[in-house]
C-alpha cells in the first residue's frame, strides 16, 4: 500500500478530510475495478490504418462531392432536375466529411473530447442533418424515377418544384436534428479505467422519455417512410420495364404466325 501522502495525491479529486482507511478503500476499490473494466489495447499499426482509411474517407468525400457540385453549378447541361438531386446528396456528404466524420473519430479513439467545446454540438448536429438529407433526397428521386416510367406524358418535377422540395428536405432535416445542437454538450465525467476526470461530449436529455420519443421519430424519418416509398416506386418501374410488353409486339407476332402458316401452305 502507498504512504498516507501518496493516497493523499492520488486521489486529489476527492475532499480533503478523507482519512487513511477511507483511501485506502479508495485505493482497494480502484485496482478491482481498474481489472474489471481493463480498456482493450489497440496496437499502433492498427490505430495507424485506421486513421489513414478514416482520413482518407473524409477527404475522398469532400473532394469527391465537391466536384460534382461543381460540374452541376458550372455544367449548363448537367442542369437537369436528377442531377440538382445527386448534387443536393453530394453537398449532404460534403457536411458530413468536414464537420462530423474527423470529429467523432478523433473522439472515438482519444476516449474523451479534446476540441471546441461547440463542435461537440455541431458534429452531431450535422450528422443527423446530412444522413435526413441523403436519404429523404434519395426517397425524392425515387418517386421522380416512378413518375417518369410509370406516366412518362407528364414532365415530372420542373426546376422550380425541383428547388422547393430540396427547401423543404432541408427544413425538415434541420428542425429535426435541432434537438443535437440544444441537449449535446461536454461533460467532466469520471473515467474509472484511468482513475481521473477527463471531458466527455454526450447528450443530456430533458427527460427519459425525450429520447425515446427522438429516437422512435428518426426511425420513421430515416428507415419506415423513405423505405416504403423507395421500395414501392422500383417494384413498380421494375415491373413496368420488366414485365410488360413492348409496343408492337403482338403485330409481330401476328406477323410471324401468319409467316409460319405461309410456309406450310407452301
Amino acid at each position: 500500500m502507498s504512504d498516507f501522502s501518496e493516497l493523499k495525491s492520488m486521489f486529489s479529486d476527492f475532499p480533503e478530510n478523507l482519512t487513511k482507511e477511507e483511501l485506502q478503500y479508495l485505493e482497494h476499490l480502484r485496482y478491482n475495478l481498474s481489472k474489471k473494466y481493463e480498456p482493450v489495447s489497440v496496437s499502433t499499426g492498427i490505430l495507424t490504418i485506421l486513421i489513414i482509411l478514416y482520413g482518407s474517407i473524409s477527404v475522398i468525400a469532400v473532394i469527391g462531392n465537391a466536384l460534382v457540385i461543381f460540374v452541376v453549378l458550372y455544367k449548363r447541361n448537367m442542369q437537369t432536375v436528377t442531377n440538382v438531386f445527386i448534387a443536393n446528396l453530394a453537398l449532404a456528404d460534403v457536411a458530413l466529411g468536414l464537420f462530423t466524420i474527423p470529429f467523432q473519430f478523433h473522439a472515438a479513439i482519444m476516449q474523451r473530447w479534446v476540441v471546441a467545446d461547440f463542435m461537440c454540438k455541431v458534429a452531431p448536429f450535422v450528422k443527423n442533418l446530412s444522413v435526413n438529407v441523403s436519404i429523404l433526397t434519395l426517397t425524392v428521386i425515387a418517386f421522380d424515377r416512378y413518375v417518369a416510367v410509370m406516366y412518362p406524358l407528364k414532365a415530372g418535377f420542373r426546376n422550380q418544384v425541383a428547388f422547393i422540395v430540396l427547401l423543404v428536405i432541408w427544413v425538415l432535416s434541420i428542425s429535426s436534428s435541432v434537438p443535437d445542437l440544444l441537449y449535446y454538450k461536454v461533460n467532466i465525467i469520471f473515467d474509472i479505467e484511468i482513475w481521473t476526470k477527463k471531458p466527455f461530449c454526450d447528450a443530456q436529455w430533458p427527460s427519459d422519455v425525450f429520447p425515446k420519443f427522438y429516437f422512435s421519430y428518426f426511425l420513421l424519418l430515416q428507415y419506415v417512410v423513405p423505405l416504403t416509398i423507395i421500395r414501392f416506386s422500383y417494384i413498380r418501374v421494375a415491373y413496368r420495364i420488366w414485365g410488360s410488353k413492348a409496343p408492337g409486339y403482338e403485330i409481330q407476332k401476328r406477323d410471324h404466325i401468319r409467316s409460319v402458316h405461309k410456309k406450310k401452305v407452301r
